[in-house]
């Protein structure tokens, strides 16, 4: 086993020091400066993975008015869909943005995914109807809507 001198001992570790210090102050600055792209990010993800989850319900909607997907497989679809949406939400209302605009992005996204949980709740509705009430049209004309909203958000938020 080698023994270190004491000086290679000291210097050794200098590399290691500076480079945490360079990332401390990174982190510093970033947390004083609000680091908007970490709200903004979030909010993108977000609206992408509801986006997707919008598709998949129109798809099932689509599907079990071709007489190709079953109502529980359909309402399962819905249902699922709605809980990445919730999840989506959830994710953005935590959000803690420290400049008016991110504030901003994250009660509009808010509002955005709000609606669309209404509008995959008028699916889910339209699916398990015993009486078609709602109709299934109404389910997919909710979720048209829901995309066109998320889809306005997604190209405001600069096309990501």
């Amino acid at each position: 086993m080698r023994k270190w001198p004491a000086t290679d001992r000291v210097t050794a570790g200098k590399p290691l020091i500076a480079a945490c210090r360079a990332a401390l102050a990174l982190l510093t600055s970033c947390v004083l400066a609000g680091c908007s792209g970490g709200v903004q990010d979030s909010v993108t993800t977000a609206v992408e993975d509801s986006s997707s989850a919008i598709a998949t319900a129109r798809l099932a909607l689509t599907q079990i008015t071709d007489g190709k997907l079953t109502q529980a497989a359909t309402a399962t679809t819905l249902d699922d869909a709605l809980k990445e949406l919730q999840t989506s939400r959830d994710t953005v209302a935590k959000l803690s943005p420290a400049t008016p605009e991110g504030r901003d992005a994250v009660a509009e996204a808010l509002d955005v995914l709000d609606g669309c949980a209404a509008g995959l709740t008028t699916a889910r509705n339209a699916v398990a109807s015993a009486d078609g009430t709602p109709a299934i049209a109404d389910g997919s004309q909710a979720l048209a809507t829901a995309a066109d909203r998320l889809a306005e958000l997604s190209a405001k938020d600069g096309g990501k």
